[in-house]
């Protein structure tokens, strides 16, 4: 029996010209999109697809990842997935529908074209994703079992077994992955991820342990106080201390997901920040600076999250506290005396606050200066003197040390809860005398040992919030940048194809590094086609690599027309513009990442990669005489690279660079001095490689 999507309604598919109004639609129900489309996309184009749903997903303001899967792990990422959109072929007609999943488990929901949301068996969903691969096997694999004589109930499990047997190492392409774009708002990160969900349920089970503990208190003084212990009373006691454990550990677990979530939200919002940043910010900043920022970004994913839900306890605590000593004895005084002592607090934790600050950026520094150390190491022994080795350093960590100012502050936010409790015991001692009611002489003590015990957890807290608004005030303007060339342009296929057609233009650019600086280009312009290939060469400083960064979409002019395609860089966005204008920038600006060859290869392209991409890559740097490379490492193109990884030479990496730029297919190739690093006989072999397949070229040299 085939099974394929026709188990699943056609009133429940959307047709695949309506994959942008799917999308959006989605994006809604979802709570992820919050702008409307003010024009209709029309069907998608069928060679790039991605391209096209990549521009319409950002100018929504979400992304759509392409998702890929083996046919063992579609029932796991359907059961698992949500939102996305989900590709249904028809393995009949090799039509293709399109399914807008909102979430999974083992009945998935969907929404229909209609906007109603429905129900579908996750199974089912699977079995008709996979109906093309598995189509052509279900009947062979049941006249197998036919032949073994395999019961009929057990055949449908046996024919899953056979099928992810056979199909288990071929890729499926699914769908896509929807989710809000790194720079998203906090907001919509939360709801993505579904953190009200885990704050709501950290609130019930705050005020379920604190109801249960003050019971268990209240219930083991009144004993006390009226002499009248019993077993029952003992059992009752233990039995609501017993109750708050578990509520404590499911709090504990609800608070570290919590905080792992908001701090994986921090970091996405920490790296759509600096890839907002203007390069040369980056770059002035320094090493050292950049681990700071990701300190910054650990303390908070640390300490935020669960000291902010501490926090929020610790009042709700101070609050009962508060309630039960107004219906105690000496009620009003003990509520003024924890006024008093309140603000008494607030006023020791602004003068920590302000006397930190000068502490944590003196802690900063040192760690700059340590980790600058650290990466010139080399260039320090033989170069600098060894008697000033040190000088720097020493400063820094001087710098550091607190001051004696802070340690009394701290040690007297530690000591206020103690005190509390000492002050405010010894104001009941007169009431005690003269015999008072036991009740509320009961209820005076428990509130103010319950005031003591939220002081001291409002006092903990305090301290990490603290340390929190040091490291916000540094990451803050990271998270918080915007990038002025967000991709919001329109999705335009290239036109550019035979040799002579127009693919760039530019006239009277005008660009400087700082307002009010010498113009670094004046008045410059270039014109190329498909076919061309143009040298650059002048003396260093001469603007060259300027203009290579200006045309590649890395820095905008302060004046003058630069078209690709004839579309100018905000028409086209950052998706459209790279596609077209493709940039090798010099050795020292280029970066061979932490990951493997093959990821180094196409980061620029596709990820995770098909086996197509593998293969043309492997054939291109074989070509550029990376051949032996690849047969010297262990793992060939899965092999981890980098400065932890393999250990590539000067020209490999400068090969390597010239590969990932030309894998991205864009038809225009700017190199940035990128054979300076070669032998002749490697040059004329890679300049050959180069001239072949680059449609157009501009290439950047010294004289």
């Amino acid at each position: 029996m085939t099974v394929d999507r026709s188990e699943i309604p056609a009133a429940y598919l959307w047709r695949t010209e309506q994959l942008a109004e799917a999308l959006e639609a989605l994006g809604r129900r979802c709570g992820l999109i919050t702008v409307a489309l003010a024009d209709e996309h029309g069907p998608p184009p069928a060679a790039e697809r991605d391209a096209w749903l990549d521009a319409i997903a950002a100018r929504c303001g979400i992304e759509a990842e392409p998702v890929r899967s083996t046919f063992a792990d579609l029932g796991s990422i359907v059961q698992r997935g949500g939102p996305a959109l989900l590709r249904l072929p028809d393995p009949e007609t090799g039509q293709e529908a399109i399914l807008a999943l909102i979430n999974g488990g083992r009945r998935v929901r969907i929404l229909t074209p209609s906007r109603q949301d429905r129900l579908v068996a996750a199974q089912t969903l699977a079995d008709a994703i996979g109906a093309s691969q598995t189509a052509p096997l279900r009947e062979p694999i049941a006249r197998l079992l036919e032949r073994m004589a395999i019961a009929a109930e057990r055949q449908p499990r046996a024919t899953q077994a056979l099928l992810r047997e056979r199909l288990a190492g071929i890729p499926i392409d699914i769908g896509w992955l929807i989710r809000p774009a790194p720079g998203a708002a906090f907001v919509t990160h939360g709801r993505y991820l579904r953190l009200q969900r885990w704050l709501v349920l950290a609130g019930v089970l705050t005020i379920i342990s604190q109801v249960l503990a003050a019971a268990g208190w209240s219930l083991i003084g009144h004993l006390a106080l009226t002499e009248s212990f019993s077993l029952a009373g003992m059992l009752a006691w233990l039995l609501l201390l017993l109750t708050v454990v578990p509520f404590q550990a499911w709090l504990a677990i609800v608070q570290r997901r919590i905080g792992r979530t908001i701090g994986s939200i921090i970091k996405l919002r920490l790296l759509a920040g600096a890839m907002a940043l203007h390069p040369d910010a980056i770059r002035h900043q320094g090493t050292g600076a950049a681990l700071g920022l990701l300190v910054d970004a650990d303390e908070i994913d640390h300490t935020a999250a669960v000291s902010g839900i501490a926090l929020i306890g610790a009042l709700t605590q101070l609050i009962a506290a508060a309630a039960i000593m107004l219906y105690a004895v000496n009620g009003i005084v003990l509520e003024i005396l924890l006024g008093g002592w309140l603000l008494v607090m607030t006023m020791l934790l602004v003068g920590v606050l302000r006397y930190s600050r000068a502490v944590y950026g003196a802690q900063r520094r040192l760690t700059n200066e340590l980790v600058e150390a650290m990466a010139g190491h080399r260039t320090r022994l033989v170069q600098e003197d060894p008697a000033r080795w040190h000088e720097r350093e020493d400063r820094a960590l001087a710098d550091s040390i607190r001051p004696l100012t802070l340690d009394w502050l701290y040690a007297l936010v530690q000591s206020v809860p103690r005190l509390w409790l000492a002050v405010a015991l010894a104001a009941l001692v007169p009431t005690a005398l003269e015999n008072a009611d036991a009740v509320t002489l009961g209820l005076a003590i428990g509130g103010i040992v319950l005031a003591q015990q939220s002081l001291a957890a409002i006092t903990a807290a305090i301290n990490d919030i603290i340390g929190v608004a040091r490291a916000w005030e540094y990451i803050g303007p990271v998270i918080s940048a915007r990038d002025e060339r967000a991709d919001t342009g329109i999705f335009s296929l290239v036109r550019a194809h035979n040799p002579g057609d127009p693919l760039l233009s530019a006239h009277g650019l005008v660009y400087r590094y700082r307002p009010g600086g010498q113009p670094v280009l004046r008045g410059g312009g270039l014109q190329v086609a498909v076919g061309d290939r143009i040298l650059l060469e002048g003396p260093s400083g001469g603007g060259k690599s300027t203009l290579a960064a200006v045309i590649a979409g890395l820095r905008q002019p302060e004046a003058g027309l630069l078209l690709a395609d004839g579309f100018d860089r905000a028409s086209l966005g950052v998706a459209g513009w790279h596609r077209r204008v493709v940039m090798a920038p010099q050795f020292h600006e280029n970066h061979v990442f932490s990951g493997t060859f093959a990821f180094n290869l196409l980061m620029g392209r596709r990820w995770p990669a098909s086996d197509n991409d593998l293969a043309e890559a492997e054939a291109l740097c074989r070509e550029l005489g990376l051949g032996p490379l690849l047969d010297r490492m262990p793992s060939a193109m899965q092999q981890h690279v980098g400065e932890t990884g393999w250990q590539l030479s000067h020209g490999e990496r400068s090969r390597l660079f010239l590969a990932r730029a030309l894998l991205q297919g864009a038809p225009l190739v700017l190199l940035d001095e990128s054979f300076g690093a070669l032998d002749p006989e490697t040059l004329e072999r890679s300049l050959a490689c180069v001239l072949q397949r680059a449609p157009a070229l501009v290439l950047i040299a010294h004289p």
